[in-house]
């Protein structure tokens, strides 16, 4: 049985390493990160995941559909923040169905734990640097400044959207590869549990302010919590490039999201510790090579 690196021990390559740990296939994940389940991790750029079937489909062909449920809270409907204060539920289904909230870093914790219990390893703070495509040799470089290099026999790219193997073998004839971003950025932040850890709004619904060409959005956790975001233009008479002040982001509040404003006491402190991160595109053909 061949064996398998994967570079990235994000949710897609920690999922596709149980998966395959499952076939048999010995598995190794290098993360450039440090194990975010111990260290301390820089909060502030997620996007809760809103998962339907393809999602639980894809934790079910691994078995953890199961595990999974726990982590997660159903929402059958948008709950619409109208702009007078109004509230607009508009259900996704005739049948109750409905799509799940999870949090991305809870979501990825459990996997990462589930995949080393398969018995798959993960090496952290192993920076991919570039990849000899044709000889399936990756580089690394480590914490304190030396360079590792892995002779790989299956390598799996699960490295996001600025990829360290995508890119070396674009490097190679006959390989398209573009990448765009939007002009909208986002930025995360929160509204915390009331008493005893109950949400504040209704729980079971995706809530959305839409505002035009902006909106924010909140998405409920388990802990009683809702991670919210604001999306946003970078640049135009409404955007992240006109919000420098406190004033001016007090000001945003109340004329767009007054009711949200009513429930994040720390939506100050969260708007200019947040990073205002951006949203790219990216698109390779063909997308794998055998020699």
């Amino acid at each position: 049985m061949r064996s398998v690196t994967i570079l990235g021990a994000g949710l897609v390559g920690s999922l596709l390493a149980i998966i395959l740990r499952k076939r048999g296939y010995e598995v190794s994940i290098y993360e450039r990160r440090p194990d975010m389940r111990s260290a301390s991790i820089s909060a502030g750029k997620s996007i809760n995941l809103a998962m339907s079937h393809r999602g639980w489909n894809a934790l079910a062909l691994a078995g953890l559909k199961t595990e999974m449920e726990e982590l997660a809270i159903p929402m059958y409907g948008r709950q619409l923040h109208q702009a007078d204060s109004n509230l607009v539920f508009q259900p996704y289904s005739k049948n109750n169905e409905a799509i799940y909230s999870v949090s991305r870093g809870e979501l990825n914790k459990k996997l990462m734990s589930l995949a080393e219990k398969e018995g798959v390893t993960i090496y952290f703070e192993q920076k991919c640097s570039k990849v000899d495509v044709q000889k399936n040799r990756a580089y690394f470089q480590l914490p304190d400044g030396s360079e590792k290099v892995l002779d790989a026999d299956l390598l799996f790219g699960a490295d996001g959207a600025f990829s360290a193997l995508r890119h070396s073998y674009t490097q190679m004839d006959r390989v398209n590869c573009d990448h765009f971003y939007l002009e909208y950025g986002y930025k995360e932040l929160n509204i915390p549990p009331g008493t005893k850890e109950k949400w504040l709004m209704e729980k079971n619904a995706l809530h959305i302010w839409p505002r035009g060409n902006f909106m924010l959005i909140a998405l409920p956790n388990t802990d009683g919590t809702f991670t919210c975001t604001l999306f946003m233009p970078f640049d135009g008479e409404v955007s992240f490039s006109k919000l420098n002040t406190k004033e001016e982001v007090t000001a945003f509040f109340v004329k767009y999201f007054k009711d949200a404003m009513a429930l994040m006491p720390t939506y100050l402190e969260d708007f200019f510790q947040n990073p205002t991160s951006s949203l790219i595109t990216t698109h390779i053909n063909p997308w794998h090579f055998f020699f």
